[in-house]
């Protein structure tokens, strides 16, 4: 397989937003999606909107939502365990991002009536986010970006700091070395890995039904990690809520929420209330229901769903815009 400037592992707006960056830059880019086409995209398929910081009405979003009080939203859902210096950087990039996300075929819509307030601090998107995938990837093709299906990397290949090759395992069992000047990982979290979350989350993991995506095993989180790579974050925190019992184990997505968390309490099987009071009953359901062992299968969730972890891996390029 020819060699490329930047190899990005992984299929959901993360790396995608990665991979057109690099591309927008001039590098030749390939992507590698585990999934088949048909369920690309990771968990970037079960959302719908993206939270913004804006200091005055714009085109969807109504009033005003400042960086404090975004950052003041981020600390009651997360109990203070986060990191503040990236919270800021990201609370404030949510500001000039939607440009960005336009010129590549976003669109965004209005949030619909009764949704909680949510037109004041969400932008959702029109079609929903699988039109945000498809718009992402139509661009990463018509820009050029080598997108590869049905490529799970097994390993990767680092010397001495030094990224050299990713090895993928093929449909059909052979493998293939994807070699280039620099990677970047974005293939999701752990949440389908049931023995790693035995590990993390103890006897309570059987309970959970998995919100999104089967294909983030969080193997290249183990592989880095057992190369030496840096463990960031806390492995029990992550976006978990309650949804109905009679959900699929695997990508049942949103509509297998339970909404009515808002409306009311939640409880246990022995009628004990769960949860914090609204509007962060939902948001902060995994700060008390999944550590209950006592807590029913319908309370599942997709459980960390961002990589969390970090290693050098450049050679010859940066991964920033100078260096490119």
């Amino acid at each position: 397989m020819n060699s490329v400037d930047v190899l990005v592992i992984g299929g959901g707006t993360a790396a995608l937003c990665a991979a057109l960056t690099a591309r927008e830059q001039g590098c030749s880019v390939r992507l590698l999606e585990s999934a088949p086409r048909q369920w690309r995209g990771g968990n970037s398929t079960h959302t719908r909107n993206i939270r913004c910081m804006h200091t005055q009405p714009e085109d969807v979003l109504t009033g005003a939502y400042t960086e404090d009080e975004f950052f003041d939203d981020l600390l009651k859902v997360t109990g203070g365990e986060m990191s503040h210096e990236l919270a800021r950087i990201v609370i404030r990039e949510s500001a000039v991002c939607r440009k960005w996300m336009r010129r590549h075929g976003v669109r965004f819509q209005p949030s619909l009536g009764g949704t909680l307030h949510l037109s004041r601090t969400n932008a959702f998107f029109l079609g929903g986010v699988k039109a945000l995938v498809n718009a992402y990837y139509r661009s990463a093709e018509a820009l050029g970006i080598d997108i590869h299906y049905d490529s799970p990397v097994e390993s990767i290949d680092i010397d001495n700091g030094v990224f050299r090759a990713a090895v993928v395992r093929q449909p059909d069992g052979t493998r293939i070395r994807h070699t280039a000047r620099t990677a970047g990982v974005a293939s999701g979290g752990l949440e389908s890995n049931r023995e790693w979350l035995r590990e993390v989350w103890g006897p309570s993991a059987d309970n959970f039904l998995i919100r999104g995506t089967r294909y983030n095993t969080g193997n290249i989180l183990r592989d880095l990690i057992g190369k030496g790579a840096e463990a960031i974050g806390d492995p029990t925190q992550g976006h978990v809520v309650a949804i109905d019992a009679r959900a699929p184990l695997y990508d049942g997505g949103i509509v297998t929420r339970i909404d009515c968390v808002s409306l009311g309490i939640g409880v246990n099987k022995l009628g004990e209330r769960l949860g914090a009071n609204f509007p962060f009953s939902i948001a902060c359901f995994h700060l008390v229901g999944p550590r209950r062992p006592e807590v029913p299968p319908s309370c599942g969730g997709r459980i960390p769903n961002r990589s969390r972890t970090t290693s050098s891996m450049t050679n010859a390029a940066s991964a920033t815009s100078e260096g490119l």
